[in-house]
């Protein structure tokens, strides 16, 4: 099915093509009155000569002749623009005249003129032609010019009307032109309001400023909204409850694992207790994530609030946990912090971190190397993260910040929402996400550049 064409298109076809249909009928009966009217009034011009030639006609002895003289006659064919031609004949043969005009196509009633059109010597001709009578017969005078003023004046009609017609489209277009755009400007502002929306702006859009025609549809998209909003936030609370009511029984259920693991146990059951103990601290982080994931959502009400903050400083107040994380898995971790300052909500980012560093802590083997950066770069503030772990295949990276998606093939129990809840949060602070190989192409480098400012 094909694409249906803009408003302002239908409307711009279904206006100028009736107008295009009309000028062009108007065309028509131009010519045709323009052409009436220079036949009438060249044939009267014509039928001026025959008549002239038709009363110096003579009967002399029961014959017919012309008394005009020569002169005269020439005098009578002087025309600047056409040739003229004159013929006086008597049934079917020629009396007088320097002229043998082809014969009228019927013969002509005495005293009422004829009109017909001809070729003579290889040129079209309009002729008028008038029976006089005699004693022997009528005697048919005929007078012929050629057709140059008439095709002349009906192309000055013609060309005269082509300029009028051009310039009465051109205005027309402009006019409904003009008339469409601003026909449909409550359209287009309609448009520019939903445009500068930010993704989590639901409200309703005022059906008093829409035009009448527009207003129902305006209504539905109100309903449409108004359902979007209501599915969306149950589904962001649904996750948020479900999420906060898993946080105290996990929390129970460690702490009673916990206390497991620091009694005598057999062997088997040792191994049981340690898985126990790792499902335990999954679930947890898991509704650890998932409540963060729904604060950050598109979705969620939580009003962007932020505040002036240095990266570096962010940072530096949670070294000491992070090293502990790291000493526990072998694993190098340095930090290279330079002052960084932004505009942002600092538990966020905070938890972006804690993410990525948790992402490079899981993935990188023992005795491995993680660096966190923080600093300015191109005059915008970045966060980065980076390691020398078994990296991402490149086929992977445009997916691994989806929701719950893995890598296949790789260690650890995350659930694959760290990298999402980082481009939800970058997402949040208008800041881009580029990932890519570490250092000598081994790794992975995760960064964060946030707005100039």
């Amino acid at each position: 099915m094909s694409a249906e064409r803009s408003v302002r298109s239908r409307l711009l076809v279904w206006l100028l093509a009736p107008l295009a249909l009309v000028l062009s009928a108007a065309a028509v009966l131009a010519y045709e009155t323009a052409l009436g009217l220079a036949t009438d009034a060249y044939d009267r011009s014509l039928l001026d000569p025959a008549l002239a030639i038709a009363e110096e006609l003579k009967v002399i002895d029961g014959a017919v002749g012309l008394s005009m003289s020569k002169e005269a006659l020439e005098a009578l064919r002087v025309d600047t623009s056409d040739r003229l031609f004159f013929s006086v004949s008597q049934l079917g043969q020629h009396l007088a005249g320097p002229d043998t005009l082809p014969p009228p196509p019927t013969d002509p009633a005495v005293g009422t003129p004829v009109f017909y059109d001809t070729v003579y010597r290889g040129d079209p001709v309009r002729v008028a032609a008038i029976a006089v009578a005699s004693p022997a017969g009528p005697v048919v005078v005929q007078a012929a010019e050629t057709l140059v003023k008439r095709k002349r004046l009906v192309e000055h009609v013609l060309e005269a009307y082509g300029v009028l017609g051009t310039l009465i489209i051109a205005v027309a277009l402009a006019a409904i032109w003009i008339g469409v755009a601003r026909g449909l400007a409550p359209l287009e502002k309609l448009r520019g309001e939903l445009a500068t929306r930010s993704h989590r702006d639901l409200r309703p859009v005022a059906e008093g400023e829409a035009p009448e025609e527009v207003r129902p549809l305006v209504h539905e998209l109100n309903e449409l909204l108004h359902r979007l909003a209501v599915s969306m936030e149950l589904q962001q609370q649904f996750v948020a409850d479900a999420a906060h009511q898993l946080r105290t029984p996990l929390a129970g259920l460690q702490a009673q694992v916990e206390a497991a693991r620091g009694e005598p146990l057999s062997p088997a059951l040792a191994r049981t207790v340690e898985q126990l103990h790792a499902a335990t601290r999954r679930a947890a982080h898991l509704a650890r994530q998932l409540l963060t994931l729904a604060a950050v959502d598109p979705s969620a009400e939580r009003p962007y609030s932020p505040q002036r903050a240095d990266l570096a400083e962010l940072m530096q107040a949670q070294v000491s946990d992070w090293v502990a994380r790291a000493d526990a898995r072998r694993i190098d971790l340095g930090f290279e912090l330079a002052g960084a300052p932004i505009e942002g909500e600092p538990e966020l980012l905070l938890e972006a971190a804690s993410n990525l560093l948790d992402n490079a802590l899981s993935y990188t083997p023992e005795g491995g190397l993680v660096t966190l950066r923080t600093g300015r770069r191109n005059g915008a503030s970045f966060l980065e993260v980076e390691d020398d772990g078994p990296g991402i295949p490149e086929a992977e990276r445009a997916h691994v910040f989806e929701r719950f998606h893995r890598v296949k093939g790789t260690p650890g129990l995350g659930a694959g929402l760290g990298l999402a809840i980082v481009r939800e949060i970058a997402n949040r602070h208008g800041a881009s996400v580029a990932l890519g190989a570490g250092a000598a192409g081994r790794g992975t480098r995760v960064s964060l550049s946030f707005p100039k400012g």
